[in-house]
């Protein structure tokens, strides 16, 4: 039983000790009240490390103590605010003590004899109430010797001092380090017999600088390690829970956001209420990010779920709530969280304005669960204090962090508490003392501490640290006794070179900076592997066709094994080049489907009528820019497909089509005579795609083939051809008219580059395309056979940011500069194409 509760057992009544958070809320609001205007803007401070030391503040001495003056009329009316803020019920330390002091008569049958176990210090606060104890009841204090208790008239018992041994004093590279030579150290006692787990302790004067490492290790060696100060909330699946909630409130709706916060949600009505099919129909790329563009994307994917309607009517009230941001956490939290979730929810809370919940959360700790009688202790030097083990290894022995340097505190500043002590200010003192304690009470102790920090800077020693005794432990040193199955491979090289894994990895990295030889792990496969040839007899795009004979292992992993680029940006910023140009495209041909205007204010009416039903169906199907952004992003592509459609309303060149499918089923009109794919000669591979314009004139037996481009034109005096491949797609597309317009006898191509005003056209001749297309005839046939002989390598490096060239080696340059003669040769068919205008 800890003093708050003996005091509130001996008051009686309905009465509770009010808890440091509680305290803290009460605090911050009397200083609000107060129209403190010097402590700072009180309502964004968190109640996290930097404003941990007022939450002591009742553990000072009284005010009561000082001279009558402005300072004290401050605390006064500071504790008034205080105690009017409090919830009913609740007392602060003084009132608490004050009414346990006004029924101290009723201590003998209500507490009995009392004993005080291994407490090394009590707060100036409870003086008073263990003082009157000692007159009533008979009241023990063991200790060690070390303890503070000169104030303390009851029967003071001094614990006998073990036989201190100091083990070793470990100098480490960095805090992570620490913890890996301590969870060495507490297994090697373990498993040689020398000690049983609950002998075993790790201490520092403040652990939260060693406890993600702890964390991680502790779990992945499968040891036994209690969290005496408990482990952080966020560590567990409540804690992520609120985590997630906290995100949406504070940054706003996105489908990623959700989709994580129910992926997390522990068991709750709001949870079950919803059918397991609620995201299925949705696109994973579009964000999503208000009510009205989620309630559009569960209409049109209404026919999809099992439910229908469902889900809408079970998430679209959740989703509401959760619009309305971090003013509505109290009554969120309450809809979608139950137990131990909302405990925690209403704690962080407590602890600080909604505002700062994040900050609340991070500093929130929750019991591991653990048996502290059967377990390894880690926790501060305080706990291992209070509670002995025989052995202790007490890490952190750096300056300024064992003992701690004292600290002012931000939310009190000096002329309000004049020469008042603050606990904070009692930190150095204390730590010494408990280092004395712990010490004192072992039998074998070792310490540790970090040549550098977390950060990297370097650290200097601290003057409890025994200079003489130092032993320099590198980071790379083998352990005498690993303490994870990870750490005793690294400690047997022979064993780890067993492992299936490090032995392929080893073997990819001797094969990658081998000169001499092209390997699988450079994309070579065997003849006609199952997976190449099946992706080469799909029906292919003009994207994959571009990845075939640019990037034949790109080809490979995109095609043949189905890798795809996670979506990392839920809501970028700007639009990317390609998905710009298909908003551009999706602009002129939604003008174009009813027909081909008449004239510019035709074309400008029809397209803001576009734009309109463009700005409501992209964002429920595709990631698009934040408001303002995404508008002027519209406003830029109306201006490119202006320009386009401008161009149409030229010189009649036939009939035209616009946004013209081949190869596929269409229900729009078309001039093909077949909806087959086409054939690229004698390749075996057949395409399909989306021509942007075709003018055909049946008169003439010609047909034109324009391609939008919605950048800049080149600067180059020869033609455009094939650009180095990047503009394959216009060849193949005058393939595609010339096998399926069997009556037009000369097919040209343009590119109509947009950004220019006017659209600059490049064009190509009938005669030059001709030429063009034997030779991408030419070119796919050679990357079908590289393909099916397996002789698979990267291509040329590409232009712009490539993200599957995150599988290749991290020094791609000095990777592609020793590989040069092996990809060369492998590639020698590719090579005019890869250099072609």
């Amino acid at each position: 039983m800890t003093l708050p509760l003996l005091a509130a057992r001996l008051a009686g009544g309905f009465v509770s000790p009010a808890s440091q958070e509680v305290l803290y809320l009460a605090i911050r609001q009397a200083l609000e009240a107060g129209g403190y205007e010097d402590i700072g803007k009180v309502s964004e401070l968190p109640g996290m490390p930097a404003a941990a030391p007022l939450r002591d503040w009742w553990n000072m001495d009284a005010p009561a103590s000082f001279p009558d003056n402005a300072r004290l009329r401050d605390f006064v009316l500071l504790e008034r605010r205080v105690r009017d803020e409090l919830p009913s019920g609740m007392l602060t330390p003084p009132d608490l003590v004050k009414a346990a002091l006004a029924r101290i008569r009723f201590a003998p049958k209500v507490l009995g004899a009392v004993t005080i176990q291994d407490v090394p210090n009590i707060q100036a606060v409870w003086h008073p109430l263990v003082q009157a104890l000692c007159d009533v009841v008979p009241v023990r204090w063991i200790a060690s010797k070390h303890s503070r208790r000169d104030w303390f008239s009851g029967d003071a018992q001094t614990r006998p001092s073990g036989t201190a041994l100091l083990g070793s004093a470990d100098l480490c590279a960095d805090p992570r380090n620490e913890v890996r030579e301590s969870l060495r150290w507490a297994r090697a006692l373990v498993a040689d017999g020398k000690a049983a787990p609950h002998e075993v302790a790790i201490s520092a004067a403040s652990p939260s600088a060693w406890d993600d490492a702890f964390l991680v290790l502790s779990r992945e060696a499968g040891m036994p390690v209690h969290f005496t100060h408990g482990i952080p909330a966020l560590a567990t699946r409540e804690g992520q829970a609120c985590a997630a909630l906290a995100d949406i409130l504070l940054r706003g709706l996105s489908q990623e956001r959700v989709r994580l916060l129910f992926a997390r949600l522990p068991r709750s009505p709001a949870k079950e209420n919803l059918p397991s099919d609620w995201a299925k129909g949705l696109r994973r790329s579009a964000a999503l990010t208000s009510p009205t563009l989620w309630r559009h994307a569960l209409e049109q994917t209404r026919d999809e779920r099992a439910n229908g309607d469902l889900a809408e009517r079970a998430l679209l009230p959740i989703l509401e709530d959760l619009a309305g941001g971090i003013a509505s956490a109290e009554g969120v939290g309450r809809r979608l969280l139950m137990g131990p979730a909302l405990s925690l929810w209403r704690d962080a809370l407590r602890m600080a304005p909604p505002q700062a919940i994040e900050l609340s959360l991070q500093a929130l700790r929750v019991a591991d669960g653990r048996d502290p009688g059967n377990s390894i202790a880690w926790g501060s030097a305080r706990h291992v204090a209070a509670a002995p083990r025989a052995y202790v290894r007490l890490i952190g022995l750096d300056a300024n962090a064992w003992p701690r340097r004292s600290s002012e505190s931000p939310l009190l500043p000096q002329h309000l508490i004049g020469q008042l002590q603050l606990p904070s200010a009692e930190a150095a003192e204390s730590d010494q003392t408990m280092h004395d304690i712990i010490v004192g009470q072992s039998a074998n102790y070792t310490l540790s501490r970090a040549y550098r920090s977390a950060t990297g800077s370097l650290q200097a020693a601290s003057t409890l640290w025994p200079k003489k005794e130092e032993r320099v432990v590198g980071r790379s040193a083998i352990p005498s006794h690993a303490f994870s199955e990870s750490d005793r491979l690294y400690a047997r090289p022979v064993d780890a070179g067993k492992d299936p894994q490090v032995r392929a990895s080893r073997a990819c990295w001797r094969a990658w900076w081998d000169g001499e030889q092209h390997t699988a792990h450079d994309g070579k496969v065997r003849a006609d592997h199952p997976l190449v040839v099946d992706a080469l007899v799909e029906v292919q795009s003009t994207t994959s066709l571009h990845r075939l004979l640019c990037d034949p292992l790109g080809f490979v992993w995109e095609y043949a094994l189905h890798w795809r680029e996670p979506n990392l940006d839920s809501q970028p910023l700007a639009l990317d080049h390609r998905a710009f140009g298909e908003l551009v495209h999706a602009l002129i041909g939604g003008v174009l489907r009813n027909g081909a205007p008449k004239n510019i204010d035709e074309i400008s009416l029809a397209l803001d009528r576009e734009v309109a039903r463009l700005n409501e169906s992209w964002p429920i199907t595709r990631a698009v820019p934040p408001g303002l952004l995404w508008r002027h992003t519209l406003e830029m592509a109306r201006e490119r497909a202006l320009r386009g459609l401008g161009d149409a309303l030229g010189e009649p060149r036939g009939r035209s089509w616009t946004e013209l499918s081949f190869g596929e089923p269409s229900d729009g009109p078309h001039p093909w005579t077949t909806l087959s794919p086409v054939p690229i000669g004698k390749t075996g591979v057949v395409f399909r795609g989306r021509i942007d314009r075709l003018d055909e004139d049946a008169a003439r037996g010609a047909a034109v083939v324009t391609d939008y481009k919605v950048g800049m034109a080149p600067e180059r005096k020869k033609p455009v051809v094939f650009d180095r491949g990047a503009e394959l797609q216009r060849v193949f597309y005058g393939l595609a008219v010339r096998f399926l317009l069997s009556d037009v006898r000369s097919v040209s191509s343009q590119l109509t580059y947009l950004k220019h005003d006017p659209a600059r056209t490049l064009s190509l001749a009938n005669e030059e395309l001709e030429k063009a297309i034997d030779l991408a005839a030419a070119f796919t046939a050679a990357g079908v056979h590289l393909q099916r002989n397996g002789q698979i390598a990267p291509g040329p490096a590409p232009v712009f940011f490539d993200p599957l060239a995150v599988a290749l080696p991290a020094d791609l340059d000095s990777y592609r500069r020793v590989k040069r003669r092996l990809f060369a040769q492998a590639n020698s068919a590719l090579d005019k194409l890869w250099s072609s205008p």
